[in-house]
């Protein structure tokens, strides 16, 4: 874990020692965080920091019922007594359920202009939310208000840097800012999906979907008569574009030291995805022949996503492949070019694929379902 994102977890922990301190029935703090391009809303931070009932967890906030209703009309909620005649059946109401929490606050946040996402309090105790309670809560939700806009002060500056890079490298490329879109939340797809299992938070899944269109900024040393060759790349053209991958890498390297943006939570994360994500499982990739997990996770994701898009988009060079020839293709590369589970994460989720092809739409898509 970053040094930012442990800061991060820590305030809240503090936070959340500062509440019981007043409050000790509350035995649980959340923030979920809302995506407008996608009306996801996901979740970011919970305090303790072990056990949570949600995690690596996002769903439509249009079909979250109440929740959608606090985004709606600007209201905290207070539920007295947690049961599934009030919960509902949506699966993160379930969650709760099954953990056994007696009642719960819930505060939707808002910045000067929009939605953000939702500060929860979950308590073993009912009936112990009253307006002098929720009172003084509320004034602990504009301090986590705070230290996550606090937070993601440093990711937006970066965020800038990176939107710049990204336009001029679309200059130098034909990738669509759709490509872009898709394969950043094919990428947030499949960071949700292996998270857990390789120890990782929501906070790591939100800055791969964040850092996965800067994979190729290297392409912007590429000279033009490679770049844009129409046919195959003799031996020592393709020695010339292989260095994209490294020189990616130092280009924002370099961003990061002029803006001193060390501390952003995951930093490294993004210099991995740029150096490392044409390596390939069986260590026959560059830049550095690195094999299986050797190669960081966010770089393997970030290989099997943009194979992915690749294949299911249409070129000036071929049309879109279907998306089952495209999943066989990358089950036929399982374990030599691909990271074995990460192809088995992304076919597990077809719906989710399709919503975010349906989202993303080229003009001149010819995809098949």
């Amino acid at each position: 874990m970053s040094d930012g994102v442990e800061a991060l977890n820590h305030r809240l922990g503090s936070v959340h020692g500062q509440v019981r301190e007043y409050f000790p029935f509350i035995v649980r703090i959340s923030v979920a965080l809302y995506d407008p391009k996608t009306d996801d809303i996901k979740t970011f931070l919970h305090s303790p920091s072990e056990g949570s009932p949600l995690t690596h967890y996002s769903t439509k906030l249009s079909g979250a019922g109440w929740l959608d209703e606090l985004r709606r009309t600007r209201r905290a909620r207070v539920i007295d007594a947690l049961a599934p005649s009030v919960l509902g059946d949506q699966p993160h109401s379930l969650r709760i359920g099954a953990a056994a929490y007696k009642a719960s606050y819930t505060v939707p946040v808002f910045d000067e202009s929009s939605f953000l996402g939702f500060v929860f309090f979950n308590t073993d105790e009912s009936h112990v939310f009253s307006e002098r309670v929720t009172r003084q809560l509320d004034l602990f939700v504009k301090i986590i208000s705070l230290m996550i806009e606090n937070a993601f002060r440093s990711v937006t500056i970066l965020a800038g840097g990176l939107h710049l890079l990204r336009e001029i490298s679309r200059f130098r490329d034909d990738e669509t800012n759709n490509h872009l879109s898709r394969m950043s939340y094919y990428s947030e797809l499949l960071a949700r999906g292996m998270a857990a299992d390789i120890g990782r938070d929501d906070d790591w899944v939100e800055h791969v979907r964040l850092f996965a269109p800067l994979h190729d900024i290297g392409k912007i040393t590429t000279p033009d008569s490679i770049l844009f060759k129409p046919g195959k790349l003799t031996d020592a053209e393709f020695e010339v574009m292989k260095q994209h991958a490294a020189r990616g890498a130092e280009i924002l390297s370099a961003l990061i030291d002029s803006l001193s943006l060390e501390q952003v939570p995951y930093i490294e994360s993004l210099l991995h995805i740029a150096r490392h994500h044409h390596e390939r499982w069986d260590g026959k990739g560059y830049p550095d022949g690195l094999a299986g997990e050797r190669i960081p996770p966010e770089a393997r994701i970030i290989n099997v996503a943009d194979a992915f898009d690749a294949l299911t988009s249409k070129r000036c060079y071929k049309a879109a492949w279907p998306v089952e020839k495209a999943a066989q293709f990358l089950r036929e590369g399982a374990g030599t070019q691909f990271d074995p589970r990460c192809v088995e994460v992304l076919f597990a989720r077809n719906d989710e694929i399709l919503g975010i092809m349906n989202r993303f739409v080229d003009e001149s898509s010819e995809a098949a379902t």
